[in-house]
């Protein structure tokens, strides 16, 4: 494991510490960080698995990736909606589901065909995504199944330990409780589901209606 360091981020050394998320990534390590919802926990693709053993997550239970922008999902995935659309719905606290590129590692959810994209309004992950050049896997900051939601590193002390970065913003004070609202984009062109309501479901299905989609309901 890589040496455990908490930065508590200031506008002084923001730059810093994105350098410093950036070299622990490379390196392999898993690094928390604050988005516009709740803290998360990342890594490279390659090692996903790190997320798992960290989490105690069941495996057949599939992680999301941040990506810098809206433009970068279709890099990972068979984008189903506009870019117009796309980018109206992200950055926020949304994610959007496609069917994944065979060009992502196999590491990352081996087996499962579809990719969930999540663009935060928070600069910190875009700008560690953009000097990566690639997508992180990523999840919530807590222990599977835990009902609490990260919104501090208090409330995920109990992983510190086993994580090799973490970048403390203070309490993630938002409108947006919970976490994102995600929307499965892949079963058909102009048909939208959701699968997690999140903390943006009104708006989310408001963008989607008024750009012609269809939801499916089950």
């Amino acid at each position: 494991m890589l040496q455990n360091r908490i930065i508590r981020l200031t506008a002084e050394n923001v730059e810093e510490a994105i350098d410093t998320a950036v070299s622990v990534l490379l390196k392999g390590g898993i690094v928390a960080l604050p988005t516009d919802t709740l803290y998360g926990i990342s890594t490279l693709l390659p090692y996903s698995e790190r997320l798992y053993a960290l989490k105690r997550r069941p495996p057949g239970k599939p992680l999301g990736i941040f990506l810098p922008n809206a433009n970068a999902i279709k890099l990972v995935s068979k984008q189903t909606i506009s870019d117009e659309l796309a980018h109206n719905l992200l950055p926020g606290p949304v994610t959007l589901m496609f069917e994944r590129l065979p060009t992502l590692p196999i590491e990352f959810n081996p087996g499962v065909q579809n990719v969930a994209c999540r663009v935060p309004s928070c600069p910190i992950v875009s700008e560690i995504c953009k000097k990566l050049g690639e997508p992180l896997a990523q999840t919530s900051a807590n222990v599977s199944g835990s009902p609490l939601n990260p919104t501090s590193v208090e409330h995920f002390e109990e992983l510190i330990s086993d994580i090799d970065l973490v970048l403390d913003n203070g309490p993630i004070l938002s409108k947006h409780e919970g976490g994102s609202t995600i929307v499965d984009l892949s079963i058909g062109k102009h048909l939208y589901q959701i699968v997690r309501s999140g903390c943006a479901e009104t708006e989310t299905v408001k963008t989607l209606t008024r750009f012609g989609l269809k939801e499916v309901i089950e």
